[in-house]
């Protein structure tokens, strides 16, 4: 299994950029479930928290080249854990583990606990039971002497996350005793260096995420995640912009190569898509831009990219990584007849229309297969249209009935059908 879950999960945001999300609004009172003791540890501006009923379960899921992962941890295996990431001039970590779960003596335990710790340098504390707050004992380990410094002030003033605007709400809209959510405004941090670089430039997905939502909650479920974004009601949100979109059916998985390496499937209803595009550009004050971007397009092509939208009736659009390069794909609701490559009357409309994770480098050739256009550089589209296809008999499906967006990456596949967001992936690999 992907041992950098908790930060792989990001994968999940940026993909979204093109798609949008069923986001849940705060104005929806708190479950009366019972609210994670530990969420206490975890500091007010904290970037994400994984909170999970057993360690052995939560853990496996983080960073395995995290210092974290020295600790023997084998008597707190069943242990409730919190794990945070948070800022202190790089991301790191704060682990809190129940102490009142350990499999041998509790004290024996958490002597032993803290003593490894010192061996490796961490900052480790055990914090007794508070009766006031209705709290069990339970030890903080963490590299950062300043985070160490931030969880106990945190303590003394009864402050948390759970301060922080719309925590609850998100808290609320996982409704799982084990959870991972990230906050919005802190993916340009969260993000590891080279993060997508293959696919997209980071500076675009890190600053998009902060417009997406501002909160994403992931609960497991079978072979994965479900995913909620959770959001005010604001137009400059994009996951409630595109949430009242109908559903569709994906067909892209007919063409796609075997070695593909990411595909993204957007599908398309007109003119629901298009007025909730203007309609977050507009919340945006990106809405001039946008409509200069149009007129541009219409000036160089001879074409509105508006009345091609609408003559070719598109019902899909895609976007594929493979062995051979780049290309984007429209499904239009007539199929055409297979093609050979040409030059592309209709340079850059793709992006400006759906969004720049359709973006490519060159887009200077298109032709026709299997009832879709292709579009990219000669040199890809030639290798697109004679890559060999996916069997039909592979392990992978397809999710594409009655979706909204579909996205494969490696081993993970991220899905919006009518029961929701869910990322998969392959517990084999």
């Amino acid at each position: 299994m992907y041992k950098k879950i908790l930060i792989s999960c990001l994968f999940v945001l940026p993909l979204l950029c093109a798609c949008g999300g069923g986001a849940k609004k705060p104005d929806a009172p708190l479950s009366e479930r019972r609210i994670p003791e530990l969420i206490a540890t975890v500091p007010s501006d904290a970037l994400a928290v994984m909170c999970y009923d057993r360690l052995s379960e939560g853990l496996s899921l983080y960073d395995s080249t995290s210092v974290l992962h020295k600790l023997d941890l084998s008597a707190f295996k069943n242990a409730r854990m919190a794990l945070s990431l948070c800022y202190a001039g790089s991301v790191m970590p704060v682990l809190a583990l129940d102490a009142g779960r350990a499999e041998a003596d509790s004290a024996s335990a958490v002597n032993g606990l803290l003593a490894q710790a010192a061996s490796l340098r961490l900052q480790a504390e055990y914090v007794h039971p508070d009766t006031e707050a209705r709290r069990n004992g339970f030890v903080i380990i963490t590299p950062s002497s300043a985070l160490l410094q931030a969880v106990r002030r945190h303590l003394t003033e009864y402050t948390s996350i759970l301060d922080a605007p719309g925590f609850r709400q998100a808290l609320a809209a996982g409704a799982s005793d084990s959870f991972i959510i990230f906050r919005g405004s802190g993916a340009e941090r969260l993000a590891p260096k080279n993060w997508l670089k293959d696919f997209f430039p980071r500076r675009e997905l890190t600053a998009f995420l902060s417009t997406f939502a501002d909160w994403t909650v992931l609960t497991p479920a079978a072979d994965g995640f479900s995913v909620i974004p959770v959001c005010d009601a604001s137009d400059t949100w994009y996951a409630n912009i595109l949430a009242r979109l109908p559903y569709a059916d994906s067909r892209l998985d007919a063409l796609l190569p075997a070695d593909t390496r990411l595909a993204l499937a957007l599908t398309v209803s007109q003119p629901d898509l298009r007025q909730a595009v203007v309609r977050w550009q507009d919340a945006s004050v990106r809405l001039t831009r946008y409509q200069r971007a149009l007129a541009d397009l219409k000036k160089e092509s001879g074409k509105d990219p508006l009345k091609w939208e609408i003559e070719t009736d598109l019902r899909e659009v895609a976007l594929v990584h493979f062995g051979g390069g780049a290309v984007t794909l429209v499904r239009p609701g007539k199929a055409p007849v297979d093609r050979e490559p040409a030059a592309n009357p209709w340079r850059g409309f793709l992006p400006v229309l759906y969004g720049s994770v359709f973006a490519l480098a060159d887009d200077s050739c298109t032709a026709s297969l299997g009832g879709w256009h292709i579009y990219g550089s000669e040199a890809a589209v030639q290798a697109f249209l004679k890559a060999e296809r996916t069997a039909e008999d592979q392990e992978f499906k397809w999710p594409g009935k009655g979706c909204r967006f579909v996205v494969l990456q490696s081993d993970k596949i991220l899905a919006w059908d009518k029961k929701g967001i869910k990322l998969t992936w392959n517990s084999n690999q």
